[in-house]
């Protein structure tokens, strides 16, 4: 399959309940990519080819994404999404892996880092969010109600392209913009997803789950980032690692592996490669 701008998509597979892509080669060093909220395994077009020369790369579509069966209950915690991360890399026979996120993506990766230290090799934080950090019991459960009760009133497609201007910074490419504003075709959360996900964003507390880990850490973040702004985000995240370090993207938004994919997989290889 192929998206805009000519890049190859790997076929869907599917091992343990979860819809998943790779590419690479298959005894490398393993990477593992974890999308935003909004997005699913495709939204790592970009970085397929590139890592996949050095790596054998494992994303997935999260559960309740695309054809990933969703989680069991309303309000899976941050803790059900590592296991299920978990049980899928058992499945493809990935032991220790680095992790390269996206936004919601970088909460799955710190549970799962978390739960299953001794199989994270490093972290790759991009346009990251620090969940509930810094939020009341009261301010929570608000902004969960308020994401919710808009995804079942304008439904996801119109919800992307309603949002799909700030996710990016004002001088992206066409193909940036498409990106944000459609993904492929077919491919998108379940609404039964994506408020499972919702959820577990407004209930988990980044900093807290990153102080503690002893793994060398990378965040990505673009200067133009209003999603995730720096300042509350990636900087304090970066800050409370132990062995974090912070890159920023000049003229970049949320996505900086869809907005600046060169930038973007130079700092990851540069990163994996010292590690």
């Amino acid at each position: 399959m192929q998206y805009n701008g000519g890049m190859n998509l790997p076929d869907i597979e599917h091992a343990a309940d979860i819809a998943y892509r790779q590419s690479g080669k298959a005894r490398a060093r393993d990477v593992v990519l974890l999308h935003g909220i909004g997005s699913t395994s495709a939204v790592w077009r970009a970085q397929f080819a590139t890592l996949g020369e050095h790596y054998r790369v494992v994303a997935w579509s999260a559960p309740g994404y695309h054809d990933s069966l969703p989680l069991p209950g309303e309000s899976p915690p941050a803790s059900a999404y590592a296991d299920a991360l978990a049980r899928l890399l058992d499945a493809v026979g990935v032991s220790e892996a680095d992790f390269v996120t996206n936004s919601w993506g970088t909460l799955c990766a710190l549970a799962f880092a978390s739960s299953y230290p001794k199989r994270v090799r490093s972290l790759v934080l991009g346009g990251p969010t620090v969940g509930a950090h810094g939020l009341s019991p009261e301010q929570r459960e608000k902004l969960a109600a308020e994401r919710i009760a808009r995804v079942r009133s304008v439904g996801l497609a119109r919800m992307r392209e309603q949002d799909a201007p700030r996710l990016v910074a004002a001088s992206a490419t066409p193909d940036a913009v498409d990106w944000a504003k459609r993904g492929v075709p077919g491919e998108a959360p379940s609404a039964e997803g994506y408020c499972q996900a919702a959820r577990m964003l407004y209930a988990t507390d980044g900093v807290a789950l990153i102080a503690p880990l002893p793994h060398p850490v990378l965040v990505i973040s673009g200067t133009e980032d209003v999603v995730t702004p720096p300042e509350k985000n990636a900087k304090r995240l970066a800050e409370a690692a132990r062995n974090g370090q912070l890159a920023m993207i000049d003229a970049c938004g949320h996505l900086p592996h869809v907005e600046q994919p060169g930038r973007f997989n130079a700092l990851v290889l540069d990163f994996l490669e010292g590690r």
